[in-house]
């Protein structure tokens, strides 16, 4: 079956046909699940541009690692993603990609009103939020899981189910993603990101890289909030914290398997991977060879 989900052009309006390709295998549609929709599903491609959705769209690549192209502020990048990695839009903000590889997702979208109604406690004006492409965020895909499992199940649990996801998912949503605490906080959020303030998060990444670093961790070094460090990374280095943080620990990983005495799996522990399958084919998509590869490329 064709996906439901609302895709408008930016400028007129009019309903976009870029969700063709979208073929889904599971939806809520027939659920009757107020202010939320979820679909997964597979794509040969994906061509929207300068479209919008009226509602939060969230995609999880759920199989494939790829390297797609959008547009980020009027100039085209090249972004890769692997299984786990989430795509955010707010409601009615623009996107423009060009994924011409074949895509396996899951897509939840949520209504304004749905999302702001199940927060607890009083929203601030002028909240924004992030626009975010290939970033991962565990609990943020679990709770997004959470609503493809009940699909799974055929609505079996019932309405207090759906609502009671939807209520843990906004508040962490919203407190992670948007404005949020530098509103409430009154938090001044004038300071940008330079050369001094990412050499102090180069600095943290190279002392804990066998630690599980986090956004907030790299927050935290420099005083500002969550949303804004991801705003202001984002646009000072053209990638995201999570993709840097990658690129570094790849570069460290070049390097110690150069020693002989080094196991792939040991370089893996060392470097914060999960396990060594993750840090294998993290590798592999950054150098176009497996660590096992690159070191006997090296070492002969």
């Amino acid at each position: 079956m064709k996906t439901i989900l609302p895709f408008f052009h930016k400028v007129t309006g009019v309903k976009a046909n870029c969700g063709e390709p979208l073929e889904i295998s599971m939806s809520s549609r027939d659920l009757n699940w107020k202010g939320v929709l979820v679909e997964r599903g597979t794509s040969p491609y994906f061509y929207p541009k300068d479209v919008v959705t009226p509602n939060f769209y969230f995609a999880i690549e759920m199989e494939n690692t790829y390297s797609w192209r959008a547009v980020n502020l009027g100039d085209e990048i090249t972004i890769s993603t692997e299984p786990g990695d989430i795509w955010m839009n707010p409601p009615n903000t623009p996107f423009t990609h060009n994924i011409d590889v074949p895509c396996n997702f899951l897509i939840v979208n949520i209504t304004e009103e749905m999302m702001f109604d199940s927060f607890d406690g009083p929203l601030p004006e002028g909240l924004t939020f992030l626009n975010n492409y290939s970033f991962q965020d565990r609990t943020l895909e679990y709770l997004l899981s959470l609503l493809l499992f009940e699909v799974e199940a055929n609505g079996r649990n019932g309405t207090w189910y759906v609502e009671n996801t939807i209520k843990m998912f906004s508040n962490y949503f919203i407190r992670h993603y948007s404005n949020y605490y530098d509103l409430m906080n009154e938090r001044k959020t004038s300071s940008i990101i330079g050369e001094d303030e990412l050499a102090i998060v180069n600095d943290y990444i190279s002392n804990n890289l066998s630690e599980a670093i986090t956004i907030e961790d790299l927050a935290d070094e420099l005083n500002i909030s969550k949303f804004h460090f991801l705003n202001e990374f984002k646009k000072y280095t053209g990638i995201t914290p999570y993709q840097h943080l990658l690129i570094k620990r790849i570069d460290a990983a070049k390097k110690l398997l150069l020693d002989q005495s080094k196991k792939i799996t040991t370089i893996a522990h060392e470097l914060g991977f999960s396990d060594s399958s993750h840090f294998s084919r993290s590798f592999k998509k950054a150098t176009g060879l497996s660590p096992k590869d690159f070191k006997k490329n090296n070492l002969d």
